[in-house]
């Protein structure tokens, strides 16, 4: 409908649709929900509050110089042209082009957004309270220069656009270290302190955390990338094997961090999006767009364990004398780094409140062998399969509630040296290090 609007303005214009929902929209209740301070907006029609969506509806309405008419059509009948226009916005949903509805803006004096605080709930008012008085961090001037570069990056690499201010704040959901969310999100508002802005003493080492060995600015982006004093091809190739053993293998370009140009972290803060919006139109998408989604987050965790090592390595050398770097000697340390299980807590979360449980076959191969470990070394009366299922849902039998309940006691304590080897097995399964 906005589309149509905006494409013949000033044309008189008839419209054929079989929403009911929309025409109530142009029968009077867009009018009722700007007189009610739409508040009770609904939220079914997109992902997110469509309120700007109908604002901006509303104001196509009324800026009009055409005459414009509407027609009901029949759904699900054999119009022809309802028919032509439902299989025209299948393949648009399809092609990954996006209508960015956060970019909308009505002009001002066209519609009445000012909200009614009459009759409403405390929640609401509170969230308007905050709304109105509190800026939030993404929307301040520090991220400016962050957000353009960002879609800059995007844009050229995957051909879609973005809305950074939709993406900056999911780093903090990211399936990532805690520590490399927080240098992400001071690189991001320009707080790093690397390079000219480091302010440490005037020591060798302090010189290290402003230009680098090869005399370049010290910054994430040159630590990450790499350089003629450090090259980092040999752990590159450590972290793309471990990601080759994860399905789809495909040529996509989220599969491939090393051909992530100049801004090699930009793509993580928005994997779904991309991937959603910029997979290929081919046989077999919607079984592509599967496989990535069930192994988005292990991907997340690969290579955000790729540029925590490297951070972590190089800081090490800043502040410690006696650590060198060299990037072919950490290989080994590399693929142990790699082999850390993707924490419990970091899994997505179903609408049930639940785990979200899709798993590759390399992820369940390797719960099948622990759950065989496990087995052998506590001797727990359960056949394999019902052993890997309890784990997946909490449920254990008596016996290996109380070594777990012995587990959780010890550990409180700090002491898991004086835990028996199928104790250890036992907490290694429940500890989520295999999930």
């Amino acid at each position: 409908m906005v589309l149509s609007l905006l494409a013949w303005r000033n044309a008189h214009i008839v419209i054929h649709t079989d929403s009911t929902y929309v025409l109530g929209l142009l029968r009077g209740g867009l009018l009722a929900m700007e007189r009610d301070g739409w508040g009770d907006a609904p939220r079914h029609m997109t992902r997110g509050p469509p309120t700007p969506l109908l604002q901006f509806l509303l104001y196509l309405l009324r800026d009009r110089t055409g005459k414009l008419s509407f027609v009901k059509a029949k759904a699900h009948s054999d119009d022809i042209m309802n028919n032509l226009a439902d299989a025209l916005a299948n393949e648009g949903r399809s092609t990954g082009r996006v209508f960015d509805i956060s970019a909308i803006r009505v002009p001002a004096g066209w519609v009445d957004t000012a909200p009614v605080l009459c009759h409403q709930p405390l929640d609401y008012l509170t969230k308007l309270t905050v709304q109105a008085t509190v800026q939030a961090p993404t929307a301040t001037i520090k991220f400016g220069a962050f957000s353009d570069r960002w879609t800059v990056m995007i844009g050229g690499m995957f051909s879609i656009v973005l809305d950074p201010g939709s993406y900056v704040g999911k780093v903090w959901d990211l399936a990532i270290p805690e520590g490399l969310k927080e240098v992400l999100w001071k690189e991001m508002n320009g707080t790093q302190v690397l390079g000219h802005r480091y302010y440490g003493s005037g020591s060798a080492k302090s010189y290290m955390a402003r230009v680098c060995n090869c005399e370049e600015e010290m910054s994430l982006q040159h630590i990450l990338l790499g350089c003629s004093a450090y090259r980092l091809q040999n752990l590159m190739d450590v972290l793309m094997n471990a990601l080759h053993k994860l399905p789809p293998r495909d040529a996509f370009k989220t599969l491939h961090p090393d051909e992530w140009g100049h801004s090699p972290w930009y793509p993580l803060l928005a994997l779904r999006a991309i991937e959603e919006n910029a997979a290929p139109i081919q046989k077999g998408r919607k079984a592509l767009l599967k496989k990535l989604k069930e192994t988005r987050q292990h991907r997340e965790w690969l290579i955000g364990n790729y540029y925590w090592a490297l951070w972590k390595w190089r800081m090490k050398e800043i502040h410690d004398n006696k650590f060198k770097f060299v990037p072919l000697l950490c290989e080994a340390a590399l693929r142990d780094i790699l082999l850390t299980p993707l924490p419990n807590h970091l899994l997505t979360k179903t609408k049930e409140g639940g785990d979200d449980k899709a798993q590759h076959t390399e992820t369940q191969a390797a719960v099948t062998t622990t759950a065989t470990l496990v087995k052998e070394a506590t001797q727990l009366p359960l056949p394999i399969s019902d052993l890997a299922d309890n784990r997946m849902t909490g449920r254990l039998t008596a016996k290996g509630k109380s070594i777990l309940h012995a587990i959780t006691a010890q550990s409180a304590l700090g002491d898991t040296r004086s835990l028996t080897g199928r104790e250890r097995a036992l907490k290694a399964l429940t500890d989520g290090a295999y999930a």
